[in-house]
Formats: structure tokens, C-alpha cells, sequence
């Protein structure tokens, strides 16, 4: 690495840190419409998320009512970032035993990549 690269380096690591910017959060990929519509799609799809069997979702259409209303339901306040949501998705049982909801990946109905598009349309609603 040349000087100049590093002395770069340098400046954004001393930037972040007096901002106060988590350097982890940084490295996370951006959600994206394209992420959001996609994990949209799989939450609808009867044959993969099939969220709607038992959860009210925006747009969605013969929604069950066996679980809460996700259209309203504060995401953000019960999982503070999408990554627990995701572990959630994997093994719902693991925070709430008992619950009567699939372990998504914990069955392998979802690959994990699956979870985290899922995670980030449900982010994305406003509850």
C-alpha cells in the first residue's frame, strides 16, 4: 500500500471514529428496493415464506390470523437490528419457546440468504 493510501486509510478510520460510526455497520451490504422486494416475494410466496398463512402483511391478500399483524407490529423496538430478526427467522423457539411459528432455518426451508431478503422487507415496514 503506498503512503498516500495509507495516510487515506488513516483519515476515514479517525473520521468514523470521531463521528461515532460503528465500523461494523459499515461493512454491512446496504438494503436495497431490489433486497426489499425480494424478500417481499419470498414472505408471499405460499411455497417458500408463506408469511401470510399466518400474518397480516401489507398488500397481501387471504392472510391467516394465527400470528400478529406484522403491518403494525414495531419490528425495530422488539429486535433492535435486522441480524436478530434474522436468528429469529432461523429459530423462533430460541426467544420464545413454545411459539407456534416454523424455524425457517433451523429446517432448511430458507437458506439464510433467503432470511436476511425476508428480514429486510420486514424492516422496511413501518409498524
Amino acid at each position: 500500500m503506498k503512503k498516500s493510501q495509507c495516510l487515506a486509510a488513516a483519515a476515514i478510520i479517525a473520521a468514523v471514529a470521531f463521528v461515532g460510526v460503528d465500523t461494523v455497520a459499515l461493512a454491512a451490504p446496504m438494503t436495497t428496493a431490489q433486497n426489499i422486494a425480494a424478500g417481499k416475494s419470498i414472505a408471499f410466496n405460499r411455497t417458500q415464506g408463506n408469511c401470510l398463512a399466518c400474518h397480516v402483511l401489507p398488500g397481501g391478500t387471504m392472510a391467516g390470523n394465527v400470528g400478529p399483524d406484522l403491518s403494525v407490529l414495531p419490528l425495530k423496538a422488539i429486535f433492535k437490528t435486522k441480524e436478530k430478526l434474522v436468528d429469529f427467522l432461523y429459530d423462533p423457539e430460541k426467544m420464545i419457546p413454545h411459539i407456534n411459528m416454523p424455524p425457517f432455518g433451523k429446517n432448511k426451508v430458507l437458506t439464510h440468504h433467503q432470511m436476511e431478503l425476508v428480514a429486510d422487507y420486514l424492516w422496511s415496514l413501518k409498524g
